[in-house]
């Protein structure tokens, strides 16, 4: 049924190549205003070294989730048995995987949110 509706309906290519000739137009007139096109030059730019410093944000985090699930799981499961984390559901398996450790750094150094519960 759904065939026969669309079947009638004519091709949308010829619209999509119209589109194409608008984006070029756009692109065209961005020539001519040299200051916006500095602009967004410098904008891409720094979203690229952005984009890079989120990938080494990642890489270095999880090179530490990894120490940290070496090191500091141990430690946090005997205050886990002490009992000191009483209001905390997430604290005791904090550091348990390297994916839940990245999580933790994560939550804590980049975004700021439970500060003060697991640190």
């Amino acid at each position: 049924a759904l065939f026969v509706v669309v079947g009638d309906m004519p091709s949308f290519a010829l619209i999509r190549i119209f589109r194409l000739f608008r984006l070029i137009r756009c692109l065209k007139v961005l020539a001519m205003a040299r200051e916006l096109q500095i602009m967004l030059i410098g904008f891409a730019s720094a979203m690229r070294a952005i984009f890079w410093a989120g990938i080494m944000l990642v890489v270095v985090l999880t090179l530490w989730s990894v120490v940290a699930v070496e090191l500091l799981h141990p430690v946090n499961q005997r205050l886990v048995e002490r009992g000191s984390y009483a209001d905390c559901e997430r604290c005791q398996r904090a550091f348990a995987s390297v994916m839940s450790s990245n999580l933790t750094f994560l939550q804590q150094l980049v975004a700021g949110d439970s500060w003060g519960l697991v640190s």
